[in-house]
């Protein structure tokens, strides 16, 4: 089926804003365009979208008002008429380990819902999306290929990390500095004092979050400008480049290039490529999967699996490295580290800056090489995303190998089963949980959970209570890009589905290899069939609104947890 836009190029010579706006026919339109201000000279003008999401609560959302008059300011520079409205941002960060990050995936698809309406709505003729969140940018990715108008991404940005007692002060810091305090091994008052470094300026947390990996990759897809995907938050240099983003989306609508002709095969080979090298959130192989689909590229767990074999990691972000985001951005960003990666890189992709990602290659320099490390001394040898499949996991499951240690690669340990994640938790907490654990939840998957939680809130309770290289944690849902350790999302089929996972029983035997990418139940068929035939499923936990809705239709995560669209 073709894309909304591809049915009418702009009216044939004419823009799709002349359509809506010009005419005698159309002085209601134009009527009730003035009364917000509007004057005739600006429907003569190509109608830009930009698209914020300024909000007053979220650190990587709180200082967008300035960026996005910035993008104003450059489409207005360039012959064009900005108009702005505002898309949501469900803040992840301020819901782990609750109810309400249950909304959070389910957000980015209504934020590509959003957009859509909008923008056909008011048949803009192209888009500047400011985007910042990690739903977010996956969201306004989403929207982009559906609509195929000329588009731009400008991400929010990171701020650089705080400082406390001359140590980096991260997302995980934070976090895991709640189990260290229930445990006895930090008290409040230092606690406290994290929690009040953490962030000195607006912007997202500087570690290798879900939100700064989307800011990486869309760079490296071709739909942001050069170096825009690391530039901390709410300084000059962003300032610069959202003026910049406003031209530049001038051009792109006069030179009619469309996300189409950059969101390629090659496009996302590249993107996957370098968010595996820089050690990237596990959330990019959910999101990537889910714009690959509006773009109507093939991209799944067989995809990811066979680039990360080859794929090295170069940088060792935190939260399984000493690099903040900023520090990459400081080396010399995307651009950087596509270099690095050499001849694995399809050099002939477009992008929205006009030139190709080998031009932009090529023109990289390497300022830190202790950073960005050369393929002949990777920080690993494959990608720091590895699938995993196997008798627990028949259709795939995911981990950032890079934050396991090594120990913990290759491994046989005991299953303890949770119906969620709070029962971890407290099991956690509760000194319940011995070295040599699984910790298996489940029911925590797109349709079960439903929403598909972020388990920040156990891995950090299980890092905090020293099990981190001991124990591994296994569930259908998925992790924050500020997890680390023995972390093995995104197991599919989930729970909710039938998949293995809904019959472990506590005490089973489960084997982790890491190295031969597998992840195993050692219950035999019989009894796994047994167990199957007297399985009562979960009773649904929510039961009206959207979240029954979404339980009702999202597809797998092996899909990209994507609605019917």
């Amino acid at each position: 089926m073709p894309r909304a836009a591809a049915q009418e190029r702009n009216g044939g010579t004419r823009r799709r804003s002349d359509l809506q706006f010009l005419g005698v026919e159309r002085s209601l339109q134009r009527a009730w365009a003035k009364g917000a201000g509007l004057i005739d000279e600006e429907f003569e003008r190509p109608m830009i979208a930009v698209v914020n999401t300024c909000q007053e609560f979220s650190p990587e959302n709180v200082h967008l008002r300035q960026v996005g008059d910035a993008v104003k300011a450059g489409v207005r520079m360039a012959g064009g008429t900005p108009c702005e409205f505002n898309a949501f941002h469900v803040t992840d960060s301020e819901t782990f380990a609750s109810a309400g990050m249950r909304y959070v995936l389910p957000s980015r698809d209504l934020v590509a819902d959003m957009i859509e309406l909008m923008v056909q709505g008011h048949r803009f003729d192209a888009m500047v999306l400011i985007a910042s969140g990690d739903k977010v940018v996956p969201g306004m990715a989403m929207a982009a290929a559906r609509l195929d108008l000329p588009a731009l991404m400008l991400y929010g940005g990171p701020t650089r990390a705080g400082v406390h007692k001359g140590r980096k002060v991260f997302l995980e810091t934070v976090y895991d500095g709640v189990g260290q305090h229930l445990r006895g091994a930090l008290d409040r008052q230092e606690l406290k004092a994290l929690e009040d470094s953490h962030f000195p300026f607006p912007g997202a947390s500087d570690t290798a979050t879900s939100g700064n990996t989307a800011g990486i990759y869309t760079e490296a897809l071709g739909l942001a400008l050069p170096g825009t995907g690391t530039l901390p938050a709410a300084g000059s240099h962003q300032l610069r480049a959202a003026k910049r983003a406003g031209m530049r989306i001038m051009d792109l609508v006069r030179d009619d290039l469309r996300p189409s002709a950059i969101l390629t095969q090659e496009a996302f080979e590249n993107a996957m490529r370098v968010g595996m090298a820089v050690g990237g959130s596990t959330n990019m192989v959910l999101h990537m999967t889910a714009i690959a689909r509006e773009a109507g590229v093939e991209v799944d767990f067989d995809t990811w699996d066979r680039l990360s074999r080859d794929t090295p990691t170069l940088v060792a972000l935190a939260p399984s490295g000493p690099w903040g985001v900023t520090d990459l951005g400081d080396a010399g960003g995307v651009p950087a580290v596509l270099r690095a990666l050499g001849d694995l890189v399809h050099a002939g992709a477009r992008t929205v800056g006009g030139g190709t990602v080998g031009e932009i290659a090529d023109a990289a320099e390497n300022g830190n090489p202790a950073c960005i490390r050369g393929m002949d001394d990777p920080v690993e040898a494959d990608g720091a995303i590895n699938v995993l499949r196997g008798s627990l996991a028949p259709d795939g499951a995911v981990v950032k190998a890079s934050g396991v240690a090594r120990d913990m690669r290759e491994a046989v340990l005991r299953a303890r089963v949770f119906e969620d994640e709070e029962g971890a938790i407290e099991a956690i907490r509760g000194n319940g949980i011995g070295p040599g654990t699984c910790l298996v939840i489940r029911n925590e998957g797109p349709r079960g959970g439903p929403g598909m939680r972020e388990m920040l809130g156990a891995t950090s309770a299980l890092m905090g209570a020293g099990l981190g290289s001991s124990c591994a944690l296994v569930t259908d849902g998925r992790f924050s890009g500020a997890t680390h350790g023995p972390a093995i999302g995104y197991v599919t089929p989930e729970a909710a589905r039938g998949g293995p996972i809904a019959f472990v029983e506590d005490g089973d035997t489960v084997r982790v290899d890491l190295p031969g990418r597998r992840l195993e139940l050692d219950v035999s068929l019989d009894e796994l069939a047994a167990r199957r035939s007297r399985h009562v499923p979960a009773q649904a936990r929510v039961t009206r609104g959207y979240l029954k809705h979404y339980s009702e239709t999202v597809a797998p995560a092996s899909e990209g947890a994507v609605l019917p669209r």
